[in-house]
């Protein structure tokens, strides 16, 4: 059967990772600033930037250790905790706009940049008529996502994006592709997943009936199921994936 759909992991695969040894000062500086309207707003006096830091300790603390089901935590309770600490709240739209600030600071600031060939090679796929989807464990809403990748120059291509965010569970579990299959209209034989994870990407892919690609960089477990196919670039996957192209 042929390939009518192709999934990508995000964090890893089309772009760098967060640097480990990032100054989050200036990010939180952007997201007091950002957060400040809507505190005058909400008639909020506290510091901005407290809030924020507050908020991601308490971030932190939630989904640190991660849940052994692969259950993602809300934010949402974590936001209510810190607000209540300062003897406030606000309704879920409120408490929405919010997060979105908080998570909508360009990835270029934090320095994480598109990985050169990820531009041309979703180009390609989509040129080709190929569905895009993604399937991520980045904690943010698809919306903010898909502002992320503009901000990084990539392409609009994008049928779907599904993130533990929004749905409450993560990668390896097979609730986000099946999620993100049934948004495509495709079967998982009709699907290749691409991402740089084995745990996460490789093994779920397989354990679906998908075509599983590895971006090489991280090793696979010795003995594990290999994928169908590993790369060493995004631009090898068009002639992989429609080889009658």
């Amino acid at each position: 059967m042929a390939i009518r759909a192709v999934l990508f992991d995000l964090d890893g695969t089309l772009w760098t990772m967060l640097p480990s040894d990032h100054n989050w000062d200036p990010i939180t500086a952007i997201q007091a600033g950002a957060l400040k309207p809507h505190f005058d707003r909400l008639g909020f006096s506290f510091d901005p930037a407290d809030f924020v830091l507050r908020l991601v300790a308490d971030v932190r603390a939630t989904l640190n250790p991660p849940t052994t089901d692969h259950s993602e935590p809300s934010w949402y309770p974590c936001l209510e905790r810190v607000l209540a600490s300062y003897g406030h709240s606000c309704d879920r739209s409120d408490a929405s706009l919010i997060l979105d600030e908080i998570n909508a600071v360009p990835f270029t600031v934090m320095g994480i940049f598109a990985f050169s060939d990820a531009a041309p090679a979703l180009e390609a796929l989509k040129a080709s008529g190929l569905k895009i989807g993604a399937v991520t464990n980045n904690p943010k809403p698809a919306h903010i996502l898909a502002a992320q990748v503009q901000h990084l120059g990539l392409p609009d291509v994008f049928d779907v994006i599904v993130s533990s965010w929004e749905l409450g569970w993560r990668k390896p579990h097979p609730i986000p592709f099946r999620t993100a299959l049934r948004a495509l209209g495709v079967e998982p034989h009709e699907t290749a997943h691409v991402g740089d994870s084995y745990e996460n990407d490789i093994a779920p892919a397989l354990a679906l009936g998908m075509t599983a690609v590895l971006r090489r960089g991280r090793p696979t477990p010795p003995g594990a199921p290999v994928p169908h196919h590993e790369i060493d670039s995004l631009e090898e996957l068009l002639p992989l994936l429609t080889p009658d192209a």
